[in-house]
């Protein structure tokens, strides 16, 4: 449980460095490349980050800089320390560099602007950054996809399929990958079926599989037909960004976003999904922080009883963000909130399907911790008791 209240601090309040602990980043250890979200408190183009760190006992924590942070990563002669106000509250090491991320694809792009790694074993890809919803200043909230892309453009905003599989199979190639997210931006619908499906299935060819580990996360289809065509594809999960499930704060927070796909839509694409693809084989995908603890947790019922399972990432206020400069919820409302969601699902049939996502995988969520926490005595987290207001 400390390494849990720890990464929930880390994500909160960011993380100091000293420059020291930044040796070897970019060339033996992986950095930051930017292909979804600037999870940073502040902007930093110029300086090469890590993307993320381990904690001792295996936790997946994201690198969120900030120079003013009560936390420091500081290099010492036995490796990498987590300093709070300059006492030693952990340790730490950094993940190692995949080696694809120096090679070309056959149309001579880095496939490191391709696809990177999240974690420590998730071929990641943000099929397009670009949200349609920034053009008429509708976008979430809290997001900051094309601020990103505009302020540090490391990566392709539109990435060939082709080019997709090719960077898969050298990513695969090397042991590191377990399974694959695949994202993007808001589009048109009917464009997004197609695009995702032809990605997943250049992924699968390249792979030389008939299926495919991982999770996509497209813009909720109500259409069962195409729910089914994502089935075929041979993709091991389907997630929809729900975002936020109190319907009054996801329309005044996802404006553009509520009004082309309501909490209505959502959730009967949710039941539908898990009808075609089983469950335990889908996830709403959650910002925790924007919303009461009881909205939050209603959702997370509602979804397991559902079959689905939940992902809820981390917030904490991005730069380009309309939510910049605004304050997250202390570390021990995360903790508290992700520990009675763990229960949850605790005692729910929803099965955990670690083949398509795992606590490696995101940095930036707390519940697979918990659910990991929880697997390793065998029986339901009741921490939570202690946590709850």
């Amino acid at each position: 449980m400390k390494s849990l209240r720890l990464k929930a601090g880390l994500l909160v309040d960011g993380i100091d460095v000293d420059p020291a602990a930044l040796q070897g980043v970019g060339t033996r250890f992986k950095e930051q490349n930017h292909g979804l979200f600037g999870w940073d408190m502040v902007n930093h183009k110029g300086l090469n980050l890590p993307d993320d760190f381990v904690l001792s006992d295996g936790t997946v924590v994201q690198f969120r800089y900030n120079p003013v942070s009560p936390y420091r990563l500081q290099a010492n002669n036995n490796g990498l320390s987590i300093l709070y106000r300059g006492d030693v509250a952990g340790h730490a090491k950094l993940i190692p560099r995949p080696r694809f991320y120096d090679r070309l694809t056959s149309s001579g792009h880095p496939m490191r602007k391709i696809a990177q790694i999240g974690g420590e074993d998730c071929f990641f890809v943000c099929y397009q950054n670009y949200c349609s919803h920034f053009a008429g200043n509708e976008q979430c909230a809290f997001c900051n996809l094309v601020p990103t892309k505009k302020t540090y453009d490391a990566v392709l905003s539109k990435k060939g399929i082709d080019e997709i599989g090719e960077a898969a199979a050298a990513a695969f190639s090397e042991g590191m990958c377990n399974h694959i997210l695949l994202t993007g931006g808001c589009f048109s619908h009917e464009k997004e079926v197609d695009l995702v499906c032809k990605i997943v299935e250049s992924i699968r060819g390249a792979l030389a599989t008939d299926t495919v580990p991982g999770t996509i996360l497209p813009s909720a289809a109500t259409e069962e037909d195409d729910i089914k065509r994502y089935r075929d594809t041979g993709i091991g999960a389907i997630g929809y960004s729900v975002e936020i499930w109190d319907e009054a704060y996801y329309r005044a927070i996802c404006p553009g976003k509520a009004r082309a796909t309501s909490h209505e839509d959502f959730v009967e694409a949710i039941a539908k999904a898990v009808r075609v693809f089983g469950s335990g084989r889908v996830y709403g995908v959650l910002v925790l922080g924007l919303e009461p603890r009881d909205s939050f947790l209603r959702g997370v019922r509602e979804l397991a009883d559902l079959g689905a399972n939940v992902v809820p990432f981390v917030w904490s206020p991005n730069p380009g963000s309309r939510l910049e400069g605004h304050r997250a919820p202390t570390a021990e409302w995360y903790v508290g909130a992700v520990l009675e969601a763990g229960e949850v699902l605790a005692h729910s049939n929803v099965p955990q399907r670690d083949e398509n996502h795992c606590y490696r995988c995101d940095g930036n969520s707390l519940l697979h911790d918990v659910l990991r926490m929880t697997s390793i005595d065998g029986r339901p987290n009741t921490a939570a008791e202690s946590h709850r207001t």
